[in-house]
């Protein structure tokens, strides 16, 4: 066997197929949905599920581009993982610029991403993800080379999941986060919806004139 047909064999064991689809239709839609809340400024509302938006600046448009991921919390840490890999836009973007915009809940802050190369940290941020839910012993088993993740096998793959820290820096926002619509829009439209459900109640009970 030639070194160039054993490096490609290492490789093909550390980077295992990917197996997971990118969300299309519904799915994607419901996967960005938080941002059209945060666009409302109705973050605060959804403080109680672990979510982020991340924004990024385009590594080629140069523009702010926004992404909604899961996170966990270690001290004044934040961790993120790549589903994907190296693959995500968000991610190639973060390479060429690191300096980002956080935003959950009623907090928006600058921090800088970071890849995490050690393999315990980032076996510390796969296991928080995995500690508090199911599914995702499930879904990490499908993005790295063993069947079952668990404490034993955590530490050998670790090294195969795209951990991602976010560490919190002061100063001024360098990239603008969720941009956000009009503050009239919201009771806007819940006024209009109850205008229409008015008339339409009014409609139905408006008495028929019976003809001979």
């Amino acid at each position: 066997m030639s070194i160039i047909e054993k490096n490609h064999q290492s490789e093909s064991v550390a980077t295992p197929p990917m197996v997971i689809p990118y969300p299309a239709g519904v799915l994607r839609w419901l996967a960005r949905m938080p941002l059209y809340v945060y666009r409302l400024g109705l973050g605060w509302a959804i403080m109680w599920i672990p979510v982020l938006v991340l924004t990024t600046r385009g590594r080629s448009s140069g523009q702010p581009r926004h992404v909604v991921l899961e996170w966990r919390r270690h001290g004044s840490k934040y961790y993120v993982v790549s589903a994907w890999g190296k693959r995500p836009h968000w991610y190639r973007n973060l390479l060429a610029a690191p300096i980002v915009t956080v935003q959950f809940g009623n907090r928006i802050f600058r921090a800088r991403a970071t890849p995490v190369q050690d393999p315990y940290e980032a076996a510390r941020a796969v296991y928080m993800f995995r500690k508090n839910s199911p599914l995702y012993e499930v879904l990490f088993s499908r993005m790295v080379s063993v069947p079952t993740i668990n404490f034993r096998t955590l530490s050998e793959v670790a090294g195969e999941f795209t951990v991602i820290r976010l560490d919190p820096e002061a100063g001024s926002l360098a990239i603008p986060g969720v941009p956000q619509l009009p503050a009239w829009l919201l009771p806007g439209g819940v006024i209009l919806g109850l205008a229409l459900l008015l008339f339409r109640s009014i409609g139905t009970r408006r008495p028929s004139i019976e003809t001979e």
